[in-house]
């Protein structure tokens, strides 16, 4: 039989808690704002990229709110046209599928999107693109929602053949794949607050 792994906290450091937790949280608060390309490191990268692939999607995306909860700005993506978006881009949570994963916090996997109403097309017709089908999950971390990461099959505009579709084991695979990068993430800001990393 595996014994369970049991580690109490010394007293003088579960004393610096509070000021941990706070700290942490304020640091996160960063990632609305600064540059995330700087704290997304390879290892996040690699894990997404093959979290996209795992779940056939084309290209995916890390959303993350604004600092005043308005719109969701696009951190990351695998695609190749990410450069004329990332970073730039506001989709406002008035509108579009990703914005109901945010209010609603649930997952969700759409394999029609030319017939769904609520796609906001900005973006598509922005990169002059069609997103045929669709997954998105909320992105947690420090304890609050922060964002979506999402998926995505594309087809040319004007292309009238099936989407391909996504399964709902694609999505588990997407929400599992969110889940680690959320370790990750709070990982490395938990060693940037304890000052074991510095950004170069």
């Amino acid at each position: 039989m595996v014994g369970r792994l049991t580690v109490l906290p010394q007293e003088r450091l579960a004393l610096l808690r509070p000021a941990l937790e706070m700290q942490l949280r304020e640091t996160a608060s960063l990632l609305e704002e600064e540059p995330f390309e700087d704290f997304f490191d390879s290892s996040m990268r690699a894990l997404l990229v093959d979290g996209f692939q795992l779940a056939g999607a084309d290209e995916g995306t890390v959303w993350l709110l604004d600092a005043a909860r308005e719109f969701l700005v696009p951190r990351f993506n695998s695609g190749p046209k990410a450069e004329s978006f990332v970073g730039s881009y506001r989709q406002s949570l008035r509108t579009g599928m990703i914005s109901m994963v945010v209010a609603t916090e649930q997952p969700i996997c759409e394999n029609d999107m030319r017939a769904n109403r609520q796609q906001d097309k900005t973006l598509d017709l922005r990169l002059r693109l069609e997103t045929s089908a669709m997954l998105a999950v909320p992105l947690y971390y420090v304890g609050e929602l922060r964002g979506v990461v999402s998926c995505v099959q594309l087809q040319e505009p004007g292309d009238e053949s099936k989407a391909r579709g996504f399964s709902m084991e694609d999505l588990r695979r997407l929400q599992l794949t969110s889940g680690v990068m959320s370790r990750l993430i709070e990982h490395r800001l938990l060693t940037l607050c304890l000052g074991l990393e510095v950004l170069g």
